[in-house]
């Protein structure tokens, strides 16, 4: 048996909601556990939403960052909370000036699939991001056999990996 449960966008901290989720479906596996059942955890990861794209919004066309920049900020403790900042500000272009945030959010979104400094923005936000959901789940004794990514060129993670923290 799959159990697919989680699936935070990894684009900020997991929130209750997402806690609730990985709850109700950790419950679900240990039952199925418990009832003899062999079970594999997976979460997806889907790091090519709009989502990651309004956070590289967010840090190259109102912080004018480059993927080095958002390297050396990703090594924070804190990073998956100190993305709300840039997540806010992708969100606020969007809202203010519909028509170019879209623009600049396609652009991401297009070039993540081609390579490039958004691309590398995107791997390094959602790999950092992704490992710090894993150490709050790990937190509450939440794991996962397998990720799931829907990016297939994300850089240092492709495709599928087991769940390492």
């Amino acid at each position: 048996m799959i159990v697919e449960h989680t699936a935070i966008n990894p684009n900020k901290a997991a929130h209750i909601g997402h806690l609730r989720n990985a709850a109700l479906g950790d419950t679900l596996v240990r039952a199925l556990r418990f009832l003899g059942h062999p079970v594999e955890i997976q979460n997806y990861i889907d790091d090519t939403g709009v989502q990651v794209a309004d956070v590289v919004v967010g840090f190259r066309h109102l912080e004018g960052r480059r993927a080095a920049d958002v390297e050396a900020l990703a090594a924070a403790p804190r990073f998956d909370y100190l993305l709300l900042g840039s997540l806010r500000q992708g969100h606020r272009v969007v809202r203010r000036r519909q028509g170019a945030a879209d623009g600049a959010r396609g652009h991401a979104s297009r070039n993540r699939a081609r390579g490039g400094e958004a691309a590398a923005i995107g791997r390094i936000v959602a790999d950092r991001i992704v490992r710090c959901h894993l150490k709050t789940m790990a937190r509450l004794n939440v794991q996962y056999d397998l990720l799931t990514w829907k990016a297939t060129s994300s850089g240092c993670i492709s495709g599928t990996r087991r769940s390492s923290g």
